[in-house]
């Protein structure tokens, strides 16, 4: 196994632990309002049910992970001829190789979206514990991280393409 191909495997699986016990120790910690919105002097203007917010989570976390992994394996079954990838009469060689590619890509989608709606859930607990005051500006963070993550895995993939695919043996 390849050092690429054992990383992605590690996040994938590391994303849906860090997912769940997130999920679990923010639901235990958050009141039975949560906070989601607040004024520039700190006080809540909005607040959703745990449950909500509980639920909705479980669900985009289900989503992600049913309808990406569908796609990646609906993708194996595309032709060859109808893939439209950069050197494409290279690739139409190396098919198997190609498939692993795209199969990876979609596991490392499945598991920056589980990542981010992890760290989402753990910034939103932080932002509703009663034992020290408010500031949101401590947790701006999040969305640079967040676009970071999403800008890295987005172009993992035409980066890959564009390699031969002996490049990386």
């Amino acid at each position: 196994m390849k050092a690429g191909t054992f990383f992605v495997r590690i996040w994938r699986i590391l994303s849906i632990v860090g997912f769940v016990l997130a999920l679990f120790s923010s639901y235990i910690s958050y009141p039975d309002e949560v906070n989601v919105r607040f004024d520039e002097l700190n006080h809540p203007i909005q607040t959703i049910n745990r449950e909500v917010i509980f639920y909705v989570a479980i669900a985009i976390f289900l989503i992600n992970n049913t309808l990406v992994n569908a796609v990646a394996r609906l993708f194996l079954r595309v032709p060859t001829a109808q893939l439209l990838v950069p050197n494409q009469a290279v690739w139409a060689r190396h098919r198997p190789k190609l498939d692993t590619i795209f199969k990876e890509w979609f596991s490392l989608l499945i598991a920056s979206i589980n990542t981010i709606l992890g760290l989402g859930l753990l910034v939103l607990s932080f932002l509703n514990r009663s034992d020290r005051p408010i500031r949101y500006i401590e947790y701006a963070w999040l969305l640079p991280l967040t676009t970071a993550i999403l800008i890295a895995v987005l172009a993992w993939l035409p980066i890959r393409l564009f390699m031969k695919p002996g490049d990386d043996e």
